[in-house]
């Protein structure tokens, strides 16, 4: 009988990918958030810089998921990277040549916010296709301790690097970090059960209210349920 082991090659570069995108983030959160405080001296406005980081997670994920379900995910997690790559590229050399402007951060943040729903959803729509059969468990759990860890470990060095570097080069590093990314995730196999047929318009619609309908049911369900 064939034994399953946990890391394939698919599931070892899905996992050095990861690592280096959650690097990349907490690279990046902790230094645009000291910048602007330092540079506005006003709590409301660096409030509403998470804020715009959050917003596209309320709204979006229910109108994005069934064009990622309907197609390739690993085009998405690719092609999502490399856009974050040369955006953070972009901006590192922006910042370096040009003086502190909130709105830039403020716009930022929001396109940032908006890429990483459709990464998210594209991951998680793949990542329980490259955990091999009978390793789920182990799977996620290496799935559910990288950014917990990747967050403490990165905090201080994130201060760190704000005190004592460039924001500019904060940035280019980062887009270094997705372009190994991007290596990593085109070596990764991608198996599809079947071709997509194109994806129209009306089909789209028809998900959309699916969904709605599956969600006010699960609301009249647990409303339903005695304390």
């Amino acid at each position: 009988m064939k034994i399953s082991r946990l890391w394939t090659k698919d599931f070892s570069l899905i996992t050095v990918a990861t690592i280096l995108s959650a690097i990349g983030g907490e690279a990046m959160n902790l230094p645009i958030s000291l910048l602007v405080f330092d540079q506005t001296k006003s709590t409301m406005m660096s409030a509403i810089i998470m804020v715009c980081g959050m917003l596209p997670d309320v709204i979006l994920p229910v109108f994005i998921a069934p064009l990622i379900d309907k197609g390739s995910k690993k085009k998405w997690i690719v092609g999502l990277d490399l856009l974050m790559a040369l955006i953070f590229l972009g901006t590192g050399f922006y910042i370096l040549r040009n003086p502190f402007n909130y709105m830039f951060y403020v716009i930022f943040t929001l396109i940032i916010g908006t890429i990483s729903v459709f990464y998210r959803l594209s991951y998680m729509a793949w990542y329980p296709d490259l955990i091999p059969v009978g390793m789920e468990q182990k799977g996620y759990a290496v799935s559910g301790t990288i950014y917990p860890t990747i967050t403490i470990v990165m905090a201080p060095v994130s201060a760190f690097l704000y005190k004592n570097v460039a924001l500019g080069y904060i940035f280019m590093f980062v887009a270094l970090l997705m372009g190994i990314s991007v290596a990593a995730e085109m070596y990764i196999t991608e198996v599809r059960s079947k071709v997509q047929e194109k994806y129209a318009f009306k089909q789209y619609k028809d998900d959309i209210l699916e969904g709605f309908h599956y969600l006010k049911s699960r609301k009249e369900f647990e409303i339903s349920i005695p304390i």
